[in-house]
């Protein structure tokens, strides 16, 4: 007999006399996913974060952030509008919402299609670099700190799907990721620095250039084996670390449609010496729209 899921809330259940829960979405990293009706403000996602997000975060510095994001309106970043807490059964609960977008994530397409074609890689790679740039360029730069497919999600509204970034804020430290579900997946992403401690706009574009390669190539810029590490969060990092002493094989190896302008700008943004990176969203922007008369054409949709 199948397996039904047991959710800390179901359908119908009112929370704050705010929110209208009306169905559950799934599970993510950081807790469980509803789409809920607001009171006045209509369809929202409502996240309720899981004991062990909660015991290894900030929630304070996580509430901050909230409030910063919420304040700020870009088509290519998912908005976010509150986060606060409820009681249910005498136990508390903490949860933030954020805009509800009607389509699927990056992780789910390629699940689908392996690597996409260069003029879709192109355009989603420009949204996510468009509400990078946003946020970067803030009074109060935002660093994500946790860019992966999962958090990159596609709206199909438009005869080309548009890109939203997720997830603003949520991952506060590298020790908080350890022992959340899909730690590895994300280690994949991170930036050399990150596995310091240390997170700054620039580890974003190291993680943007990584999600690029992989829409074009269908692969990781690096080969990992995760299997025989079990959940063991130490040799997790190490391997990561270890696989990249590897040079990174052109994207065009994998993928024709690629020139070698291409291939350099994905690699640029690969660097793991952070000098050598491009030093904002922005100037990963500007390096694919150069004046590359080629690259120009794989824009012609």
């Amino acid at each position: 007999m199948p397996q039904f899921k047991i959710t800390i809330l179901n359908k119908g259940e009112s929370i704050n006399d705010t929110y209208e829960i009306q169905f559950f979405i799934g599970e993510g990293a950081f807790g469980e996913v509803y789409r809920v009706k607001h009171k006045y403000l209509g369809v929202q996602v409502l996240k309720v974060f899981k004991e062990d997000y909660v015991s290894k975060t900030d929630l304070q510095t996580v509430t901050n952030e909230a409030r910063i994001l919420s304040k700020l309106t870009h088509p290519n970043v998912v908005r976010v509008f509150e986060t606060n807490s409820f009681v249910k059964d005498n136990k508390k609960y903490f949860y933030i919402t954020m805009g509800f977008v009607s389509g699927e994530t990056l992780t789910q397409l390629l699940a689908r299609k392996i690597k996409l074609p260069l003029s879709l890689a192109l355009s989603i790679q420009n949204d996510l670099l468009r509400g990078l740039k946003y946020v970067q360029e803030q009074k109060r730069p935002i660093v994500h700190r946790d860019i992966n497919t999962d958090n990159i999600l596609l709206s199909y509204e438009k005869d080309m799907p548009s890109a939203l970034i997720s997830d603003f804020g949520l991952a506060q430290s590298i020790d908080q990721l350890s022992n959340l579900p899909g730690a590895a997946g994300r280690y994949m992403y991170f930036a050399p620095e990150c596995f310091l401690g240390t997170y700054l706009p620039v580890s974003d574009i190291f993680s943007t250039g990584i999600v690029f390669y992989k829409m074009i190539t269908g692969m990781h810029p690096w080969e990992y084996d995760f299997d025989s590490l079990s959940d063991d969060v130490e040799k997790i990092k190490t391997h990561v670390i270890s696989a990249r002493k590897k040079e990174v094989r052109k994207p065009s190896y994998y993928n024709s449609e690629c020139d070698l302008y291409l291939d350099d700008v994905i690699l640029k943004a690969l660097s793991k010496d952070i000098e050598n990176r491009y030093p904002s969203a922005s100037a990963f922007l500007k390096a694919l729209d150069k004046g590359n008369t080629k690259m120009k054409s794989y824009y012609q949709y």
